[in-house]
């Protein structure tokens, strides 16, 4: 309990002199450029906002599909849905958006509109990393769990809906939550096909009215706000979900 109290109040102490740092920084920052762009900058914030619950939402389900296949489907999908997951995951964000947007209307052509390709390319990206954290859950409940389940006469599916995942659950949730604040990290990539997110907003300000200093420090603390805030979610989460002995 002290090691965690010390740790918070060195945290808080962090914040404090960040934010003061901050201050001193900003004091001569031509901050009228930030309120005269205001509409755009929310714009751009709602936007990346809105990509980030999309591609989580999408990334979650067909994550928790990959998850199944690579676990227990016939050997062909099991190989498909392993290429998939160890593809996207070793190649680099950026490609896969460049892939979706450039590569594939090249092979197909067949062209694809900037959001719609942001929303493919990024709900990829989350479904690779969310199958490994599905996967990761499910196999960090106790063989004797699956042992009793079967010995209580349920089925696999059974066993799974009712007994495996409450569990598995406990240890996937934090782990999601760090994930979703990844990708809203991520979604400053798709400024390169044209989508106006946060951080494009503050580029097209700033070339607009060059003010680096205001601008770019609004951008980070946009973004630290908006982590820090799902962060938060976490840390009230992770004392619900550890197990008992």
């Amino acid at each position: 309990m002290t090691d965690t109290r010390t740790k918070e109040w060195l945290w808080r102490g962090f914040l404090v002199g960040a934010a003061l740092v901050l201050a001193w920084l900003a004091r001569g920052a031509d901050w009228g450029v930030v309120w005269r762009s205001a509409p755009l900058l929310l714009r751009g914030l709602g936007n990346s906002l809105l990509l980030t619950v999309l591609s989580v939402g999408i990334g979650i389900a067909a994550g928790t599909v990959l998850a199944f296949l690579r676990l227990y489907a016939p050997a062909g999908l099991r190989h498909a849905a392993t290429g998939f997951i160890e593809g996207v995951r070793a190649i680099p964000q950026l490609m896969v958006i460049f892939w979706v947007f450039y590569t594939w209307p090249a092979m197909t052509g067949t062209s694809i509109p900037g959001w719609s390709a942001a929303i493919i390319a990024l709900s990829m990206i989350a479904s690779a990393y969310t199958a490994e954290i599905v996967r990761a859950g499910i196999q960090s409940v106790a063989v004797v769990q699956w042992e009793s389940a079967h010995a209580s006469g349920l089925t696999k599916l059974q066993a799974m809906r009712t007994i495996v995942l409450p569990q598995a659950l406990h240890t996937m949730v934090p782990a999601l939550v760090s994930q979703a604040i990844m990708m809203f990290k991520t979604t400053s990539l798709v400024y390169v096909v044209g989508v106006i997110d946060f951080f494009r907003a503050v580029i097209i300000v700033n070339n607009r009215d060059f003010a680096p200093g205001a601008l770019y420090m609004t951008m980070a603390i946009g973004y630290f706000v908006c982590c820090y805030a799902l962060s938060a979610i976490v840390r009230r989460l992770e004392p619900r979900y550890v197990l008992t002995d």
